[in-house]
């Protein structure tokens, strides 16, 4: 199966403009569990004031505020996205809480041009499994980043445990609610690219967090 870029765009431009379906979308994606999930993510950043962070796929910019808490006023923030209209809504976030240090690009994340040794990290939620050429975005995004700095992919796999039983309907079912490529091993592209890396599995398996290390 392959992900359309074209079709993925129209969907989450629509998302944009339509942020309380996402909502809808992204809690049954999390079992519920989507806040407390975020933060664990971002918590194993383990990003700093002043330091420089990637928002790889950032949407909404649901990640904007705890990011901003994390770098302060002196840090910047990259938020990356291929849809305008996910941006737009982020662009408005960002706006209405002051937030000057947040640079918005849009652009394909497998095609991105990046300086070497810029980033202190970077993190994606729910983008590598709905993103065509993942494992060139993380190749990319990898030589963008220092020595020792973090990528955490916080995203959604098919379940292991108990929940495999309704694997069939979330198939089909996120395929074309999200783009989702369930075919795909998000967690070997990263292994590929992140020597070392952990990956820890919640909500039966269908959720994860993975850090790798430069």
């Amino acid at each position: 199966m392959v992900l359309d870029l074209a079709f993925g765009r129209g969907l989450y431009d629509w998302f944009g403009a339509h942020e309380r379906v996402y909502k809808i979308v992204r809690w049954i994606s999390c079992v519920g569990r989507e806040n407390y999930l975020r933060r664990l993510a971002i918590a194993a950043l383990a990003a700093r004031p002043g330091n420089t962070i990637l928002d790889l796929a950032c949407g909404a910019g649901f990640n904007l505020p705890y990011l901003r808490e994390c770098v302060g006023p002196a840090g910047k923030i990259l938020a990356l996205d291929y849809s305008e209209g996910m941006l737009a809504t982020a662009r408005k976030k960002a706006e209405k809480c002051g937030w000057t240090n947040i640079e918005f690009l849009q652009a394909d994340a497998a095609q991105i041009d990046l300086e070497p040794n810029c980033l202190d990290g970077a993190i994606c939620s729910f983008g590598l499994s709905a993103m065509p050429g993942e494992l060139a975005a993380v190749q990319r995004v990898a030589k963008a980043m220092k020595s020792g700095a973090r990528f955490v992919a916080f995203d959604a796999k098919l379940f292991t445990g108990w929940g495999r039983i309704i694997n069939p309907i979330n198939q089909p079912l996120f395929k074309y609610a999200t783009n989702w490529n369930y075919s795909k091993d998000t967690i070997a592209s990263l292994r590929s690219v992140f020597n070392l890396l952990e990956v820890e599995e919640y909500n039966s398996g269908c959720n994860y967090i993975a850090v790798g290390r430069k």
